[in-house]
């Protein structure tokens, strides 16, 4: 429950803070290769496609929320191994090395689901768990910029996952 209720509180923040001065908004969408590892001699590797919404607050810091799916499964021992959705808000701090290189590290909480088929038989597993990562914003334009990112969405229950992802953003004011 109280991720649940952090997680929808950073969410309307990230969202309602754009009336500062400061705050630049963007839109974006990222392409993310997975790993699912469930503590086994093999992993999963998935496929996910996720949309972000964020608001720059400083030139330091800014807030996002995203919404993805998975857009190719994988086989593990005969099952199938699908996507189905994540969500999840996050906050970004970034230190502006250049002016058109950005790296920044990320923190906040991922909430995703996971089906597993046989044959005559389908489960889905959803949980929650604290995600953190590391990436870059790379500035093409004056208001898009191509994004590089490793992130860890999930790992509690023998279960982790994780991955790269490539995307692009457009800011606005």
């Amino acid at each position: 429950m109280f991720k649940k209720l952090t997680t929808t509180a950073m969410a309307v923040a990230a969202l309602t803070c754009g009336g500062q001065a400061m705050a630049e908004h963007y839109v974006g969408g990222n392409i993310s290769a997975l790993n699912v590892d469930y503590s086994l001699p093999k992993d999963a590797d998935l496929v996910a496609l996720y949309g972000r919404l964020g608001t720059e607050f400083t030139e330091n810091f800014s807030g996002e929320i995203r919404i993805g799916t998975g857009l190719d499964d994988d086989k593990l021992y005969g099952t199938k191994v699908e996507l189905n959705y994540f969500y999840g808000a996050y906050v970004r701090g970034t230190i502006p090395v250049t002016d058109a290189f950005y790296p920044y590290a990320i923190v906040g909480f991922t909430r995703a689901e996971l089906e597993y088929k046989v044959p005559g038989l389908s489960v889905n597993d959803s949980g929650s768990d604290v995600s953190f990562g590391v990436g870059t914003d790379i500035r093409l334009t004056a208001n898009t910029d191509l994004n590089l990112e490793y992130m860890n969405y999930y790992d509690k229950n023998d279960i982790s996952v994780d991955g790269f992802s490539v995307g692009f953003t457009y800011r606005f004011y």
